[in-house]
């Protein structure tokens, strides 16, 4: 016994040399493959569209909290075209969902961590049994984290929920009049016999991805680290998708795209962008991410950091770039070697790799 689990430490050691010279290889590496750009650019309209109407009407916070749940849209073109906003539509409620937990349970620590984590298990399994390309189920996760951004009261909960839910649907029905325009004919779709609902390695991939956001949030926050909420999103972003064979390649691309991401950040705050700018760039960047997230994700990174910096509440200004340069990449890095434990342990569990 000690013999076969000292061969598949062995093979996983090589497995690893291996995806870290290819990972390092597909930093250059651009995937061909095509996105609508009319989709994506009013996908990319609907995210900046609630700050701007935030801005006028003098709620800039209720603005950008819409403006995260417009994320949704990000997942429209991985879908059917002509069938996107009812993808879409059955979305939103556990999308607010994740968001709404995360805001309700951040005062506690130990339910944050545990309820952040059981939304990790369940998107991540849906995203198995779904068969979804990416994002898969990392924007729910995303959400989660970001909500612990929102300092509020309990009283302050539905209101921030129902900004929430309303950029939601506000691209949904973006999506569902973009596709009545310009989708004339919808393609059939082949009736394909529905897979068992229960996959126990899915299940099993599921729960070590949600054990392992769920810590590494739990610990992050004990260490002190000023936002914790870093580290669960690279573990997510990294141990994401169908397959677990390429989570050495994107904890490279993830380490290295969100240093260069954070003199990204770092230069833009330096100027103390206004309102009008920050609109402008959010514009930029969310069309940017969408662009490369399925061409090359290294590059796509170095854009998906200043985005979240936006729409976390933590844009830095009065930091130098050098402090915030280091206090991210510390994060980062810490949420690299949680993701790569994980790794570790899913290749050594008795479960199919898929």
């Amino acid at each position: 016994m000690a013999h076969k689990v000292r061969h598949k430490i062995t093979a996983t050691a090589k497995q690893a040399h291996q995806g870290f010279v290819h990972s390092l290889t597909s930093l250059f590496t651009i995937t061909p493959i095509p996105r609508p750009l009319s989709l994506i650019g009013l996908c990319s309209f609907c995210m900046v569209l609630p700050l701007m109407v935030g801005l006028l009407s003098g709620h800039p916070d209720i603005g950008l909290t819409a403006c995260i749940g417009a994320l949704l849209g990000l997942y429209s073109p991985s879908f059917t075209p002509g069938y996107r906003a009812v993808a879409l539509l059955k979305m939103i409620v556990p999308f607010g969902a994740s968001f709404t937990l995360g805001l309700a349970t951040q005062q506690h620590l130990p339910a944050s961590a545990f309820f952040l984590g059981l939304v990790a298990v369940i998107a991540v399994y849906l995203a198995l049994y779904k068969k979804m390309r990416p994002p898969a189920g990392f924007f729910f996760i995303m959400v989660c984290c970001l909500s612990k951004t929102h300092p509020v009261t309990m009283a302050d909960i539905p209101a921030i929920a129902g900004a929430f839910f309303a950029g939601s649907l506000m691209v949904t029905i973006a999506v569902f009049l973009h596709d009545l325009i310009l989708i004339r004919n919808k393609p059939d779709i082949d009736a394909v016999p529905p897979e068992p609902f229960w996959q126990t390695a899915a299940f099993v991939k599921a729960l070590v991805v949600g054990v392992t956001v769920g810590a590494s949030y739990y610990l992050a926050s004990l260490g002190g680290i000023d936002n914790p909420y870093w580290v669960p999103i690279t573990v997510a972003a990294i141990l994401q998708g169908q397959r677990m064979t390429d989570f050495w390649q994107r904890s490279v691309h993830r380490a290295i795209g969100t240093a260069l991401g954070m003199v990204l950040a770092a230069s833009i705050f330096t100027f103390s962008p206004s309102p009008l700018v920050l609109i402008i760039l959010l514009f930029a960047l969310a069309f940017t991410i969408e662009m490369l997230i399925t061409k090359n994700y290294a590059l796509a990174c170095v854009f998906i950091t200043p985005l979240t910096v936006i729409l976390a509440h933590t844009a830095p200004i009065g930091y130098s770039a050098h402090t915030l340069i280091i206090a991210r990449m510390t994060d980062v890095l810490i949420g690299v070697g949680f993701a790569l434990a994980a790794g570790v342990l899913l290749k050594l569990l008795p479960v199919e790799n898929r």
